[in-house]
């Protein structure tokens, strides 16, 4: 029989979130991407491979190793046990953890006071078929083990590297775009545990481009964030990018999965669009202004005079990830 790991923690089932540094991000990415050979194992989904998916938008915050100092949010070992201790049914371990990715609500979390302790994280519009990828590869390896992340982990990485090439230009994209996601979202999460919404306007005010860049170039891709009602100006979405942010919204607003999609402009290259949807952990800058914590308002028209960016509620499009990068065939 296996050994667990001795939760170490507080535990909790908020997926996700990302970085302290430049250097912090660049190493995190490069500690995921090894090209060693080994033995290739089973998908665990027929498009999409979990670890891959976690490699890029949870393990940022939800780290693999179940000994790391200070951590943000619970480790990949804890949220299994938690699970685990819950849904011995495969079926039902699987839908508990899909239905959080898909809507990580207080009501949709089996612990509350981690939550208390991390805060809820951001909504990631992975879509159901990702989230089950994600969830399947939870149940079916054992990540509460002692031996999986001295032993596995490092093998998993560079099983996902070969991996990535064979990605298609919209999946890549994904990639990039929750990569970076998973880099701001650890930080601005440190910094609203440590600091408040204060704290985290100014990091998003002086350091959030800085990160964005950082991440383009590990990419060798331009990632942008822009909206209708942009915070900062720069990232005012043009008259195309408007078109897909409303063609998101009304699939929003039916119920229906917000499908990605891509487009092709200059020759050799082509563009992604994802989706940037709203939490309970967006409403403490972007909510009701009436309803946040004080000074957080003056704040904002301090340091963005002409925010258009306030009066959201939980589950409605922020904006969209814009990722440019070369066509497969031209790299």
């Amino acid at each position: 029989m296996m050994k667990k790991m001795k939760i170490i923690g507080g535990s909790s089932l908020i997926f996700l979130a990302a970085c302290t540094s430049n250097e912090t991000a660049n190493n995190d990415v490069d500690s995921l991407t090894d090209s060693s050979d080994l033995n290739r194992v089973e998908m665990t989904s027929n498009n999409y491979d979990g670890f891959q998916l976690m490699v890029s938008s949870c393990f940022s915050c939800h780290s693999p190793n179940p000994t790391i100092e200070n951590p943000v949010a619970p480790t990949l070992a804890e949220m299994k046990m938690v699970y685990s201790d819950h849904y011995e049914n495969q079926a039902d371990f699987e839908q508990a953890i899909i239905t959080f990715l898909e809507n990580p609500t207080a009501e949709n979390a089996l612990i509350s006071s981690a939550i208390e302790e991390f805060g809820l994280m951001p909504q990631m519009s992975m879509g159901q078929e990702k989230s089950a990828a994600i969830a399947k590869y939870l149940f079916q390896n054992g990540v509460e083990t002692e031996n999986w992340y001295p032993q596995q982990f490092q093998a998993e990485q560079r099983r996902v590297k070969l991996m990535t090439e064979d990605l298609s230009d919209i999946d890549r994209g994904f990639e990039y775009a929750m990569g970076t996601k998973s880099i701001l979202g650890k930080n601005l999460k440190g910094k609203l545990k440590a600091e408040g919404p204060l704290g985290a306007l100014s990091f998003c005010n002086l350091k959030a481009y800085h990160f964005t860049d950082s991440m383009s170039q590990v990419y060798d891709a331009s990632i942008r964030r822009v909206s209708d009602q942009p915070r900062n100006q720069e990232n005012t979405a043009s008259a195309m990018e408007l078109e897909i942010i409303q063609a998101f919204k009304k699939q929003l607003a039916e119920g229906e999965e917000i499908k990605p999609e891509t487009r092709e402009f200059l020759e050799g290259y082509v563009h992604g669009y994802y989706p940037i949807v709203t939490n309970e952990m967006c409403m403490k800058c972007h909510g009701d202004v009436n309803q946040m914590e004080e000074g957080v308002h003056a704040k904002i028209l301090a340091l963005y005079p002409e925010d258009k960016a306030t009066g959201y509620a939980p589950n409605q499009l922020r904006g969209i990830w814009v990722v440019a990068m070369k066509k497969r065939d031209q790299e």
